[in-house]
């Protein structure tokens, strides 16, 4: 039921002229269904009116001198029958907002609205009794029996020898009995009206924040929370306000919610709210305790009003406090090797030139989503007691984990293009990458929010609630994405195994994309387990879960930097590179000194060293330009391709042969050195095979590896 419909249908039926009796029915049919934070609000409100608008109606049926005896008793009989119905109505509309499911429909309201609408509907329920009571044609008790609140109007007679009133009257450990001193005391011309209820779990919304509490030396002892440790009970008679004192003290027993060694320190309260603001808190004033056991507490109080058993509670943890240490060990010192490897390999994705390329952006932005995550995690996750910071760690952690999962299905794209596209794309394609890498999780999450923005954090860990569907919103799009993955690496797998009948089994880039692969298909394999581990764990919060997403989750940062870093030969010769830069960089500078001097020393030649470096640049150029070619799949491609290479073996000959550029002399070693740099062989019809691949070239040409 969206709130909205409370307010629709309130509306609508007020302005068909429906009587209140026939909307609260209606309402109570709502309510049945699944309830949302805004529905219990509005429909708490829309209770409020319906009482106002039954006392309306009830005026109009109000007898009148003119009318004969029989219209007045028609009346009467109308006024009584929309009461009861009404009620009746009542009571169902607050059973439903009790229950067990509507839970977490509450928990979305802070603190303060779920005061207010419990406060509201106490006193909603207890002005819609009294108006029953004030009803009924003769002396009669109407009882109405839920699972969640159980109500007891009545108009009695105080003449004559009256006994105790006790409801409920078959009570089940929770009972409230006063005197028939009492109810002599506050007749009026021989009548009392009475109205009793008991609510099983209204107590949960009406916060203990400012309760008083008497405390012994256990609870002094120790760091405890105030709890409502049992079902609320209510005593009102004749429509007073909303405590009555008496000269004799009312009796009542209530059984504890929980019956643990983690409640103590009974104190017998009572809930003392404003009409005007609907807030209040919970007193011990005129009331003391009676008894108390591990199941039940007995309490006295000198005035009627909404009485509950408040106690203190230690929330005791069951886990092994050997377990615990253990687990803070290896998520810290896991968590904190994982951010070293993947500043590592990010530094290295960033630095090293010769590593550039599309698919090394997906790594960067993958090391980026991890780093953050973690770092997230490690100094958020158990921020459950400032409820604003748990949020908005929880969407962080929502945003970014999504972001991993998202630069990981965009790395089994590019693997997938790679295989599949000949030629690589002369324009990048990274804007489109971090569109979806950023954009798809931004978009989630910002959805998420917008629907639900109270169930970001719990009481337990800053993460999205388990409770509800919110969750869907990281399994949703997380378990898509690891499908859509497998189907992109599975197509990779086929493309690779394919290729490798048709292409030198010593390719470097073929192995280079079987290591890719497969470091793909084990990271994706690492983020799936780990949170499925992980929400196994925070369901179920058993040790062995704990233990697995813990060292799953610490591992992502070092598999990423094992598989793309140290595994990739292109890598390791980077890192080589710059041991040798580093290393050798004394020696290279005494070298460039001496050989400085030796050239000095020398005569100088019919061309200089600048004419030779063109020379060289000329060279360089051409062959650099043939090795940036990518090799073609057709055969007419083919042959495009093997006229560009004649044009080249053309262009080296040309360089060598030709007498402007050749020095004279023929013992000029240069000339050497340039003719055993630009041996080009003519290129033969065996450099294709049948299929039209280049079988001689190297296949990173085309790859791009």
């Amino acid at each position: 039921m969206r709130a909205s419909f409370v307010c629709m249908l309130l509306f609508c039926q007020l302005k068909a002229g429906e009587t209140a009796a026939i909307i609260a029915r209606e309402l109570s049919e709502q309510t049945k269904s699944n309830l949302q934070a805004g529905d219990i609000t509005y429909t708490v409100k829309a209770m409020g009116q319906l009482v106002d608008l039954l006392d309306v109606q009830l005026r109009n049926l109000t007898p009148g001198g003119k009318d004969s005896a029989a219209r007045s008793l028609n009346k009467l009989q109308k006024r009584e029958r929309s009461c009861r119905i009404y009620v009746q109505a009542m009571v169902e509309t607050v059973n439903n907002l009790l229950q067990p499911q509507a839970q977490s429909a509450w928990r979305d309201l802070s603190t303060g609205e779920q005061l207010r609408a419990a406060t509201m509907l106490l006193d909603t329920v207890e002005q819609g009794a009294f108006i029953l009571a004030d009803n009924l044609l003769k002396t009669d008790i109407v009882q109405e029996n839920t699972n969640n609140i159980q109500l007891e109007v009545a108009r009695m007679s105080t003449e004559g020898n009256l006994p105790d009133l006790k409801f409920p009257q078959s009570g089940q450990g929770n009972s409230i009995t006063l005197s028939a001193s009492t109810l002599k005391q506050h007749g009026r011309n021989g009548e009392i009206r009475m109205a009793f209820v008991l609510y099983k779990h209204i107590g949960a919304y009406l916060s203990t924040e400012n309760a008083s509490m008497k405390l012994g030396r256990e609870a002094m002892a120790t760091n405890y929370s105030v709890i409502v440790n049992s079902p609320v009970i209510t005593a009102a008679i004749n429509k007073e306000s909303n405590k009555v004192y008496l000269s004799e003290p009312v009796i009542f027993t209530l059984k504890h919610l929980q019956q643990s060694k983690e409640s103590f320190n009974p104190n017998c309260s009572f809930w003392s709210y404003s009409k005007r603001t609907m807030t209040g808190y919970w007193s011990t004033q005129d009331c003391r305790l009676l008894g108390t056991n591990r199941t039940h507490t007995t309490c006295s109080c000198t005035h009627l009003t909404n009485f509950a058993v408040l106690m203190a509670h230690v929330e005791v943890k069951n886990t092994d406090p050997v377990h615990d240490m253990l687990l803070d060990v290896i998520t810290w010192v896991g968590i904190l090797l994982s951010l070293v490897c993947l500043l590592i390999s990010l530094f290295t994705f960033c630095f090293f030139r010769g590593l550039q390329s599309d698919r090394n952006t997906i790594h960067k932005n993958l090391c980026i989503s991890l780093f953050i995550a973690e770092s997230l995690f490690l100094v958020g996750i158990n921020r459950a007691d400032q409820p604003i910071a748990c949020a908005v760690f929880a969407a962080l952690l929502h945003f970014f984990f999504l972001a991993a999962f998202t630069w990981m299905f965009l790395e089994g794209v590019q693997l997938y293009i790679m295989l599949v596209e000949v030629f690589e794309s002369e324009h990048s394609r990274k804007r489109y990458f971090y569109l979806v890498g950023y954009g798809v999780p931004a978009l989630i999450v910002a959805v998420s929010a917008a629907v639900d923005y109270r169930s970001y954090g719990t009481d337990r860990v800053c993460w999205l609630r388990l409770d509800t569907y919110f969750i869907w919103s990281f399994i949703g799009p997380a378990t898509l994405i690891i499908m859509l993955n497998v189907i992109f690496l599975g197509i990779a797998l086929y493309k690779m195994f394919h290729h490798t009948a048709i292409l030198k089994p010593d390719s470097g880039c073929l192995d280079n994309i079987k290591s890719w692969v497969i470091g793909a298909i084990a990271l994706l394999c690492l983020l799936g387990l780990t949170w499925a581990f992980g929400l196994m764990y925070v369901n179920e919060s058993t040790v062995i879960m704990a233990y697995l997403f813990t060292i799953f989750n610490s591992l992502q940062g070092m598999f990423i930097f094992i598989f793309h870093c140290v595994l990739q030969k292109k890598v390791r010769k980077e890192y080589g590179k710059c041991l040798r830069t580093h290393c050798c960089s004394g020696k290279s500078v005494e070298s460039s000194i001496g050989s400085g001097k030796s050239s000095a020393s020398r005569p100088p030649g019919r061309y200089s060293t600048g004419s030779q470096s063109r020379i060289r640049r000329m060279w360089n150029d051409t062959v650099r330009k043939q090795s940036e070619s990518s090799f073609i799949t057709g055969d007419i491609n083919s042959s495009a391709s093997l006229n560009r290479g004649f044009q080249c073996w053309a262009m080296a000959n040309h360089l060598i042969t030709n007498a402007l550029l050749r020095p004279h002399g023929t013992n000029n070693p240069y000339n050497t050195l340039l003719g055993e740099s630009a041996v080009y062989n003519n290129p033969s019809v065996g450099m294709y095979n049948m299929q039209g691949y280049y079988h001689d070239f190297d296949m990173s040409v085309g790859y791009n590896c």
